[in-house]
């Protein structure tokens, strides 16, 4: 890929928060706010780029949007993340990491076992995240 300063934008806003998974009208918005000025169809066609590359994940998340985060360095291939129903945003799923690992390569090996050759893995959970779930009402 050539360095532009398009490039090199996307990717200094997607790595000042790599744990953000953004939509491509997120990332305009964003380069917008930042004083980049940027081409809409670009900006989709570099994340696009981005992820052939291997420097970006895509995936998509519960109301369609495809959406793209920074890739991770897991060295068996899977991504674990939290989709917020209400606001959207998700967040990688850091906590309890060995139990998520241990529990996706037994589902990896069944795959294998049946004869299937599992490359990567894509774990989301969706619900509400902490800012959105309401506290509970006192007893």
């Amino acid at each position: 890929m050539r360095s532009t300063r398009a490039t090199r934008a996307v990717l200094a806003l997607m790595e000042a928060d790599p744990a953000a998974a953004r939509s491509g009208t997120e990332v305009v918005a964003a380069m917008e706010r930042r004083g980049v000025p940027v081409n809409r169809v670009t900006v989709y066609r570099l994340l696009d780029r981005l992820a052939v590359a291997g420097l970006l994940e895509r995936h998509v998340d519960g109301q369609r949007v495809t959406r793209y985060s920074m890739a991770g360095s897991a060295p068996d291939r899977w991504a674990a993340r939290f989709e917020c129903a209400d606001c959207h945003r998700q967040f990688r799923i850091s906590e309890a990491t060995a139990p998520l690992r241990a529990a996706l390569r037994r589902v990896l090996q069944a795959l294998a076992e049946a004869g299937h050759a599992p490359e990567t893995a894509d774990v989301a959970v969706r619900g509400r995240c902490a800012q959105c779930t309401p506290p509970e009402a006192p007893r």
